[in-house]
């Protein structure tokens, strides 16, 4: 077993390691995984043999990745899928065939986002519509047919909500 780690760092388990690496869960030592992001990794999500990595890169896993990517968990190398986002990911959770994103940007997956958005796992097209948070998402959460989003906003979805809200993952309402 391994655990994924993002930050701000230039080692992690003994090893060179730039904002992001995988450490053995046993004693801590970082394994051969070495996607090296240029910038700060802010979310990290595992699902089906992808790592998922949120932040403020724009170079990750080998490739061009504008604050999102999609890693081969045994590679570490960046797979096709580039949504590209205009301002840092801070936020990420799966949900059947879609990767929400939450953080501080106004695009991403090619369409107008508030911050706040469904990404198609294959594609990395923006889905389900805009559910546009009024401010900053710092966490997803999803837990059978809801997400449940927190951050510093005042509204998401057009609804009032205070740092606090949750959507239907099938309508993003």
């Amino acid at each position: 077993e391994v655990v994924y780690v993002g930050g701000e760092f230039s080692s992690a388990g003994g090893q060179a390691r730039s904002n992001i690496a995988a450490l053995d869960a046993v004693t801590g030592l970082a394994t051969t995984w070495a996607p090296q992001a240029n910038g700060s990794v802010r979310a990290l999500v595992a699902s089906g043999g992808i790592v998922y990595a949120g932040g403020q890169f724009l170079s990750i896993g080998g490739q061009a990745r504008s604050r999102l990517a999609a890693l081969d968990a045994t590679t570490g190398l960046a797979t096709a899928w580039a949504p590209g986002s205009d301002g840092t990911v801070r936020a990420l959770a799966v949900s059947g065939g879609m990767v929400w994103a939450g953080g501080f940007f106004s695009s991403i997956g090619g369409q107008v986002r508030g911050n706040l958005a469904a990404l198609d796992v294959t594609t990395g097209l923006a889905l389900l519509g805009n559910p546009n948070a009024t401010g900053q998402v710092a966490t997803l959460v999803v837990s059978g047919g809801t997400l449940f989003v927190g951050g510093a906003f005042t509204s998401v979805g057009g609804m009032p909500r205070s740092n606090l809200a949750a959507l239907d993952v099938a309508t993003a309402l």
